[in-house]
């Protein structure tokens, strides 16, 4: 690869994301519960003590991974998710 130009590579994903069959970090399920409870980004980022904006990142992580088009789809697959 160093033949190739490639200098760096990006980290692995930790441990714990890896087992987790979504593929989602620590906060991200920590964020999944509270969009599975109805909670807004500005009560998701009270609780975590984060700013809106990274509540938003979140949201925005989850749905992309999980593949999902709406924050209610989250609360549906809640229970599948192992999220309640």
């Amino acid at each position: 690869m160093r033949r190739d130009g490639i200098t760096q590579l990006p980290r692995r994903p930790r441990t714990s994301t890896r087992a987790n069959p979504a593929g989602l970090t620590n906060r991200q399920l920590d964020v999944a519960k509270l969009v599975a409870r109805g909670l807004t980004n500005a009560e998701i980022a009270t609780r975590l003590y984060i700013s809106v904006k990274t509540a938003d990142h979140h949201v925005s992580a989850i749905l992309t991974k999980l593949d999902l088009p709406t924050r209610r789809a989250v609360a549906l697959r809640a229970d599948e998710l192992g999220l309640v």
